[in-house]
Formats: structure tokens, C-alpha cells, sequence
């Protein structure tokens, strides 16, 4: 009954989708499992830039402009409120499944039009209890959806014109925007579009144009203010290095991910025996296949990897599944196999969210010790970490270790000192949490911060009026 109801080709089947996630994710939103670092840093980051602080000069850190914009948009409208968050990530899942769903029907991408792959793109979302996050991870596969969209359009030969080019170019641009490592995304549409549309070198400049008019405008606009080092060192520069730190090991991600990937290995077989394609459709199932290579060329070169990061490889194994799906001729036993991707990947979810299995080990998600005890203070946290932040904000403008470091380990450069100034005056924090006393040489050079602050034990703390 459910495969039947989403093969319907009827807009208003995106109201079972909007139940049936809603429906998954209220135990999330009743029972969560507690604020997650990445959410945590984000909205600190978030509520600095809401405060008016600019990015990179302000508030050292190498979180991408546009996702830092838009955590800055939803700390004003929703302050620091987690489900309003999560909420806002249903929403953006919601719209992605649908928009998935609608551009395959638009590209006749199957021989019969039908919404079943936002069912199967909405429950792969779900997969793992992180990616209900409003995360950059999701932002910005909404933006490589809009991408694939335009080169579906330019691989069909109906529609020839150079603002596809263009707006495939720009919104990848865009995605860099929020992780920036998406860059590799470029590199295969340029790929697809002379494999699949012969494009010749004016429509390759054109796509590369578009990628480029983003940064072309931010390099601008850091140059008019007169700083572009800053941006070059804690955007491009801390964004092209990377590490491949897994926060949930590649035995638990797999585990996770066993009922998805037993599909698609199914879908696999299914499509080399029984699909019959068109031409296009032929090259979109490549297109597709393409896709996944590039998502996990992109999570081998990501510094951080989590579930979230797999937002990619969503599109598709959606696309695969679901022609699986399709192609079971049985319909009770096409029935009973969605049902079973349903309660498998859902309930391995909550399953493993649960902690009932050992190899998926979540807790490198989670803020690891214990924070001091400080609450609703400005704090200066010279060191790693983010848990002090809890109940707290940013005071000052060091938020990303890696990047604070130079400047605070060096007092003997002029222009250090001149931040270290201007961080006091400008965004004074109420406590700094010094455990290397890395302040004490910059007092000196500054008397009149010395006199705002008293130390005890490994913090300052400030002084009132």
C-alpha cells in the first residue's frame, strides 16, 4: 500500500512524506540526545555574527561565509535554540526529498513518473540521528540539488543555453560557500558535460566562470576592507588542508549504513538484468553513478567526518533505490521489500542512537569533559574545545584554536598586540580561560587590560565598573 500510494504520479503524495518524517522525527525532538559539538560551535558562531562581528577578522575561525551567514540569520530570528534548529533541518529535508522527486520527474529520468524517491530520499536522511541538524552538510547538498538540476537540463539536448552553464557554475560556487572541500564537484560536472554534451571550451569557461563569481565578489569585499590576508589564511588556506578525522569510525558508518547499501548493491544487479533505458535516461543513470564516486572522493578529503557528511551520497542512492524499487514486477513483494528498507534503515537508527550497538560509537559527536561552571558569560577559551561555550557566548574573537594560536603564542609582533587590543575593546570578554597564560605577555604590552582583569588559578576574570 505505501509503494502504491508514493508510485502515483500526484503532487500531493508530499503530504505522506511530510507525515511520515514528521512522524520519525518526533522521538528526536521529544527524547534528543543532547546538543552536539558541531551544533554547539555553530551556533556560538552564529550568535557572534548576529552581535555584529565580522568573519575571519572578528571571530577567527574557518567555518565557510555563507553557512557562517546563515547560523548568524537563525541566531537572530531564533537565538540559540536547538529544536528550532532541528525543526529548520526537517523543513530543509522535506523540501530536498520533494525537490529530488520533482527534478527526476521534470528529466524523465524513469519510464514512469512517480514520487516514490522522496519516500526513499526521506528515509536515507534519516539513517543516522545526526543528519536531522540544520548542518552545513545540509545546506549545502540543497545547493549541489540546484547544480544537478541544470545538468540534467544540459545533458537533455532540448534544452541548449548558457545560463544553464552559468547557474550550474554559481551554485557550486555557493556549495564551496558552505564546505568548501565541494569544490570536487566542479571538477566532475566539467567531466559529464564533455563526456555526455560535447561541451566545447566556451560553455567549460563558462560553468568555471560562474564557480568563480562567488569568491571574485567575496575577495572583493575583504579587499575593500582591507583584509584579504585574513581571509586568504582562515578561509582558502585552513579550508585546502585536511585531516580525514573520523568522528564515528568507518566500521560504524558502514554498519549504518548496511540496509541502504544492501539496496543499492541489489538496485545494481537488478538494472544490468531487467532495466531498459532510452539514450538519456542511460546517461542520467551514469550521471548518477558518477555522483556517488565524486561523494566519496569528497569524504576521503574531508578533515571531519561524521554521518551528516554523507548528505551527498543521498541523491544517488535515492536514484538507484528507488529503480529497484520499480523494477520488482511483483507487486507484493516490491511492497514488502519497502517495507523492509523503511524498518530497517529507521529502526537501525534508533536502534544504534540508543547505543544497543558497540561499533557505532557516538560519542566523538558529543562535547567530550566537563565544562566550568559559567553561565551566561562572555567567554575567551584559549585553547581546543567548545564545551565551555554551553550557556555561554564567544567574548572576543578567538573561537578556532588552530587559527588563535599564532597570534597568541607570539606577543613580541606589533600586530598581535594590536588584535589582542581591539578583541578587549571591542567584544570584552567576562572570563578567559588561560590555562597557558599566554595573556601575561600581552598585559604587559597593554597595561590598561591588566588593570580590567584578576587572575585566579587558570582564569581572568573581569573586573566591574
Amino acid at each position: 500500500m505505501l509503494l502504491r500510494f508514493f508510485r502515483i504520479n500526484d503532487p500531493y503524495r508530499l503530504l505522506g512524506l511530510i507525515i511520515i518524517a514528521t512522524a520519525i522525527s518526533i522521538p528526536l525532538f521529544v527524547s534528543p540526545s543532547g546538543i552536539l559539538l558541531s551544533e554547539l560551535k555553530n551556533s556560538v558562531l552564529g550568535q557572534a555574527i548576529a552581535n555584529g562581528q565580522l568573519m575571519y577578522v572578528q571571530v577567527f575561525d574557518d567555518t565557510p561565509p555563507l553557512a557562517a551567514a546563515l547560523f548568524g540569520f537563525v541566531d537572530l530570528v531564533f537565538g540559540r535554540s536547538i529544536l528550532a534548529q532541528h525543526i529548520l533541518a526537517l523543513l530543509l529535508i522535506i523540501f530536498q526529498a520533494s525537490y529530488f522527486a520533482v527534478l527526476l520527474i521534470n528529466n524523465k529520468a524513469y519510464t514512469e513518473n512517480t514520487y516514490l524517491p522522496c519516500l526513499i530520499f526521506g528515509l536515507l536522511c534519516f539513517f543516522s540521528f545526526d543528519l536531522l541538524s540544520f548542518s552545513p552538510e545540509l545546506i549545502a547538498s540543497t545547493l549541489l540539488l540546484f547544480a544537478l538540476n541544470q545538468l540534467f537540463h544540459e545533458i537533455e539536448f532540448k534544452i541548449q543555453r548558457d545560463d544553464i552553464v552559468l547557474k550550474l557554475g554559481t551554485y557550486l560556487g555557493l556549495a564551496t560557500f558552505v564546505i568548501f572541500s565541494y569544490w570536487i564537484f566542479l571538477l566532475i560536472a566539467i567531466i559529464i558535460l564533455i563526456v555526455f554534451t560535447r561541451a566545447g571550451f566556451r560553455k567549460i569557461a563558462l560553468v568555471v566562470f560562474g564557480f568563480l563569481l562567488p569568491h571574485l565578489l567575496l575577495l572583493t569585499f575583504y579587499f575593500y576592507k582591507n583584509d584579504l590576508s585574513q581571509l586568504l589564511t582562515s578561509f582558502y588556506g585552513s579550508n585546502l588542508t585536511f585531516s580525514g578525522d573520523m568522528l564515528v569510525s568507518a566500521k560504524g558508518i558502514v554498519i549504518l549504513a548496511s540496509v541502504p547499501l544492501a539496496y543499492f548493491v541489489f538496485s545494481i544487479f537488478m538494472m544490468n538484468r531487467e532495466a531498459r533505458f532510452t539514450k538519456y535516461q542511460s546517461q542520467l543513470m551514469q550521471v548518477m553513478f558518477l555522483w556517488l564516486i565524486t561523494s566519496l572522493v569528497q569524504i576521503l578529503m574531508a578533515r571531519e567526518v561524521s554521518p551528516a557528511s554523507f548528505f551527498t551520497f543521498i541523491p544517488p542512492l535515492a536514484y538507484f533505490i528507488s529503480h529497484y524499487l520499480l523494477l520488482i514486477r511483483r507487486k507484493w513483494r516490491a511492497e514488502l521489500m519497502l517495507w523492509v528498507f523503511v524498518i530497517g534503515t529507521v529502526g537501525f537508527s534508533y536502534y544504534t542512537r540508543a547505543g544497543k550497538a558497540e561499533s557505532v560509537d557516538y560519542s566523538k559527536l558529543f562535547s567530550q569533559g566537563e565544562a566550568p561552571q559559567l553561565s551566561g558569560k562572555r567567554v575567551m577559551h584559549l585553547s581546543k574545545g567548545y564545551g565551555i561555550y554551553q550557556g555561554n557566548e564567544l567574548g572576543g574573537y578567538f573561537l578556532n584554536w588552530d587559527l588563535s594560536r599564532p597570534v597568541l603564542e607570539d606577543a613580541g609582533r606589533y600586530r598581535n598586540v594590536e588584535v589582542v587590543a581591539s578583541c578587549f575593546n571591542e567584544f570584552p570578554p567576562d572570563v578567559v580561560v588561560d590555562e597557558e597564560n599566554l595573556l601575561a605577555d600581552f598585559f604587559e604590552r597593554i597595561p590598561s587590560l591588566q588593570s580590567d582583569y584578576r587572575r585566579e588559578g587558570n582564569f581572568y576574570y573581569r573586573i566591574s565598573n
